[in-house]
């Protein structure tokens, strides 16, 4: 079969233009500015790739597969509102991991070549551009592969010159043989994993690299440190020392690379050893239990407020949460010039999550737990480690209405980053979402460290929908805001937090005014124990529920589990949205004339000791028949003709809704795992393995349950899923079963895609599929929307 395309007002919702890139620099009156790639099309797909160690690798070009660019990169001056093209620049180049320079004199890029990325520098006043060597950089692991070190210097990761590809041997040695270790863990289910020694060895040689430090003001390039597979850079503030970890091996079959065993070392500035921290095997026992980690030291980072101070945390309960403890970290810290020995910090009593810095005085550590959902933010003091620290805020993550924001940064000229205050270091600056009932409105509090007292400083007020995104770091009583409507899309600007002054950034059309005007409303209903719901209801422009005939409609979620049944219902949107049509999501088929609940509320709760997963298929049901239920009594949604789908773990319900309900009359399934078999250590947030729990496994595989699946599926995947638990081979052995039991189903494979679709063929034919499907089995035929049929596969014959 030949790619398909959907009528063509779907079809025109595919490929707008999409929004640049915009960097802000150290002057806050210079943007950089750059478009961003459209969708690629399935040729670009066919790029070569090689799969090692849960990566995906363009082998050609050293790069991550699928490498794409942003085009026509240039200046923008805020204070004239003009445009300034760089200088020199290849035509029709594309570019990718644009960064300023500490002083915002110099920006640098990739330009991204078939054989690879090859580093730029532009200089800000004059605009010129020039190379920084040849397109030779090793960016295979991904992550931006230099770094400025001050203003005048770079670190540059470059292939090792003079290597030699390894070739498969072409004579049978012996079979691949792999022992176990005798070490109970839970690994989720991975794709990609090395198989064999040559898989290896192409491992090493796309993977190890050399850095290069380069002088700006000479073009002196001298190779720095040894080299290896290099997973993980930091300098300290000061600029004189580096924390660098080395890939070691031997390497794993069974996890990704990120897993692998490594070593962490301290370096001068210069690029030698100044100390050897920490030397860690592969991760692939840990305890099966959400939060469980690694007993050796982790989590390095510099303190931001101090030249050279190096921090890490280490688990007291040996890395599983399930052990009762105290405390379950201790945090330390070595200081320049690292000849001591490890001094202890705080410890703290739940899983460590991240610090934020401040002065000797002032910093932020928070600390989780994933069975109470738990968030602790505690400020700390960390020139006195013997002081206690104080809780500021103990969090239910589940709990957006009482959510309290998060604290704020900004960057100093090192690049390091420390907490935003005012009031000579007494008040922090917070910035929070507002989730009510009413819908959320975004807001900056300052939050004094004396009385612990919040002042509402800012707060985004109806009908605009505003958004705080960042503060400057040269004024930061400055922040970026982006504000849009209903019918609005949203657009930019530098507010004055002080005075309310702004300056407009950009002014962005309506990306598609012909669905200007469809209709939205937040839907609030409850399922039948109580449980309270929303969803988003979209319908066509002029449509009156109850007066006019009631729509087709396609309802599309995701579940979520929770651990209480009042904070599963809190409502998370906000009328005054601007709701972007995203074609790998449903709204597209507003154009079609349909109307589209979208994300409507999947929740699965278990409070208490009850795991969610126990009642999962009987509170998905609740949830949807509350749905259908609200979408007919309020006259929008035509009994016969509604259809349920999601991407995923979206897919997983939409299975087990057609198995167990008779609400619609079909469903779209996109890249779902339908045999929990498959993912026998876990999935989601389900903590059990199979071994543990065999039959709540097998009574939630929509596998298990395909003869009761009358309602005709839909099956969409991409032939390359990577993603864990989502192999292609769900979709196909779900296909098979439904096929030979005489179900209504249709299987399409998406060649060269991912779990998610990028290809504008691809998404173009799925949306073809998806509105095919509906227009067959939404229009009754000789009295039955429901012949069963069996249908071949698309776009490619199997």
């Amino acid at each position: 079969m030949v790619y398909q395309r959907p009528p063509q007002p779907i079809a025109d919702l595919v490929n707008l233009k999409p929004d640049p890139l915009m960097l802000f620099g150290p002057d806050p009156d210079y943007i950089v500015i750059a478009d961003r790639p459209m969708y690629p099309s399935i040729e670009e797909l066919r790029e070569p790739k090689v799969k090692l160690a849960g990566r995906q690798i363009n082998p050609d070009a050293f790069t991550p597969y699928g490498t794409r660019g942003f085009h026509n990169p240039r200046l923008h001056q805020l204070s004239t509102g003009e445009d300034h093209h760089f200088i020199g620049l290849p035509e029709e180049g594309s570019y990718r991991y644009f960064t300023w320079s500490p002083d915002g004199l110099q920006v640098a890029f990739c330009l991204v070549t078939e054989h690879g990325l090859q580093l730029w520098t532009a200089n800000r006043n004059s605009r010129e551009c020039y190379a920084v060597g040849e397109a030779d950089i090793n960016n295979s692991l991904g992550g931006v592969p230099y770094d400025f070190i001050g203003n005048d210097r770079f670190l540059i990761k470059r292939r090792i010159a003079g290597q030699v590809k390894p070739e498969r041997t072409k004579s049978v040695t012996g079979p691949t043989v792999q022992d176990s270790s005798g070490k109970e863990g839970a690994n989720r289910t991975y794709t990609n994993l090395l198989e064999n020694e040559y898989d290896v060895a192409l491992f090493r040689y796309y993977a190890t690299g050399q850095l290069y430090m380069h002088r700006l003001d000479t073009g002196e390039e001298k190779a720095w440190a040894e080299p290896g597979i290099i997973a993980g850079l930091g300098d300290s503030p000061s600029g004189k020392y580096f924390v660098i970890t080395y890939v070691v091996e031997p390497f794993s079959f069974n996890v990704p690379y990120d897993k692998f065993a490594d070593k962490v070392q301290l370096l001068d500035q210069e690029g030698y050893v100044v100390r050897e921290l920490t030397q860690r095997p592969t991760v692939e026992h840990l305890p099966p239990a959400f939060g469980a980690v690694i007993t050796q030291p982790r989590r390095y980072s510099w303190r931001s407020d101090h030249p050279a101070q190096l921090y890490w945390t280490e688990a007291l309960d040996g890395g599983d949460p399930r052990t009762p403890a105290d405390y379950r970290e201790q945090l330390y810290y070595l200081e320049a010039p690292f000849t001591g020995d490890p001094q202890p910090s705080i410890k703290l009593p739940l899983r460590f999550g991240a610090l934020r810095w401040g002065r000797g005085d002032l910093a932020i550590a928070i600390d989780w737990e994933w069975a109470t959902r738990r968030q602790v933010t505690r400020r700390w003091y960390p020139d006195e480690p013997e002081r206690e620290p104080e809780v500021l805020f103990d969090h239910n993550w589940e709990d957006n209405y009482n959510d309290p924001g998060s604290v704020i940064t900004t960057s100093l000229p090192s690049d390091h980053s420390v907490l935003l205050t005012r009031d000579d270091g007494q008040t922090l600056i917070m910035v929070g979402n507002g989730h009510s009932p009413d819908g959320p409105r975004p807001f900056v509090d300052a939050l004094s460290l004396v009385t612990k007292a919040k002042t509402r400083l800012w707060e985004s007020t109806p009908p605009y929908f505003e958004r705080p995104l960042f503060f400057l770091d040269q004024d930061p009583n400055s922040f970026l805001l982006a504000r849009e409507q209903s019918n609005e899309r949203p657009n930019f600007f530098l507010r004055h937090l002080i005075t309310g002054a702004e300056t407009r950034v950009t002014n962005f059309p309506h990306p598609y005014p012909q669905l200007q005007h469809t209709q939205y409303e937040l839907l609030t209903y409850a399922r039948e124990d109580g449980v309270q719901l929303s969803g988003e209801l979209h319908t066509p422009e002029g449509f009156r529920a109850g007066v006019d005939a009631p729509l087709p409609i396609l309802m599309w979620a995701y579940p979520q589990e929770y651990k209480d049944a009042d904070k599963a219902g809190q409502v998370t949107s906000s009328a005054h949205q601007f709701r972007r049509i995203s074609p790998l999501s449903p709204l597209p088929f507003l154009a079609a004339g349909y109307a589209v609940f979208d994300d409507f509320a999947m929740p699965i709760v278990g409070e208490g000791e009850e795991e969610p997963n126990e009642t999962f298929i009987e509170q998905v049901r609740m949830n949807a028949e509350a749905a259908v239920r609200k979408l007919v009594d309020g006259g929008v949604a035509d009994p016969n003709r509604i259809f349920v789908g999601g991407h995923s773990y979206g897919a997983f319900m939409t299975a087990h809704l057609l198995a167990h309900t008779d609400l619609f009359a079909g469903g779209i399934a996109r890249s779902g795992a339908f045999n929990r078999t498959l993912t026998p250590f876990g999935f989601q947030a389900e903590e059990r393995t199979f071994w543990q729990v065999p039959d709540t496994y097998v009574r939630l595989s929509p596998f298990v349950h395909a003869d009761k699946i009358d309602s005709p599926l839909l099956l969409i995947h991409g032939e390359d899923d990577s993603n864990s638990g989502t192999y292609p081979v769900q979709s196909k052995r779900m296909f098979t079963a439904l096929d030979n039991l005489g179900k209504t189903a249709r299987l399409c494979l998406l060649p060269y895609e991912d779990h998610s679709y990028a290809a504008e063929e691809s998404i173009l034919h799925m949306l073809w599929e998806m509105h095919r499907w509906m227009e067959l089995y939404g229009t009754p035929q000789n009295g039955d929307a429901r012949q069963p049929s069996s249908l071949s596969l698309a776009p490619s014959e199997r």
